[in-house]
């Protein structure tokens, strides 16, 4: 593999409250040395940046039905025409609930798929690099 990531920067609407919508940067960011994963990060000042990771099947699956049971659930809101993305991440320190245009993710998500597979993802795992990353020396 070695392809140094696909990156997608965008922007979508924090939801505050139903009254307090606030358009903010986003990232998505996909690299073969974590097939299975998407990291995904956002602007919530000029000096604090969230980042989440979490998979890659999830957000694909999010595109087209409700997915998630945990702290990530992304659902499409709209025709498939003129379909908008709901991504809520959840803490114990807070929530965040984030609506953007779901084709442009839609077409980023297909360009990691073209970089590794669904279903190849452990044949781009480097086994012995992640190993000697987790392990003491």
């Amino acid at each position: 593999m070695g392809f140094p990531g696909l990156e997608l920067k965008t922007h979508m609407t924090h939801v505050a409250d139903p009254d307090m919508r606030v358009r903010i940067p986003v990232r998505l960011y996909y690299k073969d040395t974590d097939p299975y994963a998407v990291q995904f990060s956002f602007d919530v000042s000029p000096d604090e940046v969230v980042q989440w990771t979490f998979a890659r099947e999830l957000l694909a699956q999010g595109l087209t039905s409700p997915a998630g049971l945990g702290d990530v659930k992304i659902t499409p809101v709209g025709s498939p025409q003129d379909r908008t993305i709901s991504i809520k991440l959840e803490t114990p320190d807070g929530n965040a609930c984030l609506e953007g245009a779901a084709a442009p993710i839609e077409a980023w998500l297909a360009e990691t798929y073209e970089a590794v597979a669904a279903g190849q993802e452990s044949k781009a795992v480097d086994i012995d690099t992640l190993l000697d990353e987790l392990l003491p020396h």
